[in-house]
């Protein structure tokens, strides 16, 4: 009984010198690391983010589970996308000095969200990961329910229509995906419009208006490329 006492506190005073180290490694790379960007133009998903350590980025994926650790150095706060701890692709850390800075508590306000935070990526016992040190480095971004009924083919036009106006999506797809969010709202901020990341009819109309400023052979392929659309629907 008393060696496995022994070996229960061997364990714990192990699990908390980890902590410190972590807490300690990561405290001393900020330090030197430069201002996370308040946003980034390569926007990748979380299965991505092993490839581009060391770059400034955009990561996108769910959080599939979060912890406060309140009694550890640093209290900081994990938030492990794409798998639960200790399986997590992604790691978002809030160390205990950001953590009031939000709302509300971070583990609580996006655990089980699809969000996208923005900053360095850096590698941590081989799992990638971005330190935020300002609330504005999250966004949620859990795909929006479209208050309009949009076919796929009115969706590929509209995303046309917005990488033509130079918003950063993919708009072969029809999908209104966190990169289509992330762009609208880019569009709709800077329009004074509500930014939801959803094509209302209020955004619809902001669109139309800023078809005028779109080159003319851009014009032209938006259209082409929704003719085609429809082309393939009646094959």
């Amino acid at each position: 009984m008393q060696n496995r006492r022994h070996a229960l506190i061997r364990s714990a005073a192990a699990f908390a010198m980890s902590v410190t180290v972590f807490a300690l490694t990561l405290t001393f790379a900020s330090l030197f690391a430069p201002c996370p960007a308040a946003a980034s133009d390569l926007i990748i998903e979380v299965e991505e983010a092993a490839a581009h350590v060391g770059q400034d980025a955009t990561v996108c994926g769910t959080v599939s589970s979060a912890a406060y650790l309140g009694r550890t150095s640093g209290t900081p706060t994990f938030l492990n996308l794409g798998r639960p701890y200790p399986d997590q692709l992604f790691t978002v850390v809030i160390w205990g000095s950001t953590r009031g800075l939000f709302e509300d508590e971070p583990e609580a306000l996006f655990d089980g969200r699809r969000i996208c935070v923005t900053g360095r990526i850096v590698e941590y016992k081989g799992k990638p990961q971005i330190v935020v040190e300002d609330p504005a480095q999250i966004e949620i971004a859990d795909a929006p329910s479209l208050p309009l009924e949009l076919a796929y083919e009115e969706r590929v036009f509209i995303k046309s229509v917005m990488s033509a106006l130079g918003l950063d999506v993919n708009y072969g797809m029809g999908e209104w995906d966190a990169e289509a969010v992330l762009a609208l709202v880019s569009f709709q901020e800077k329009l004074g419009l509500d930014p939801s990341g959803v094509p209302d009819a209020a955004t619809l109309r902001a669109l139309a208006d800023a078809v005028i400023d779109i080159p003319a052979e851009d014009q032209t392929l938006v259209i082409r490329m929704m003719l085609m659309r429809l082309a393939q629907r009646g094959d």
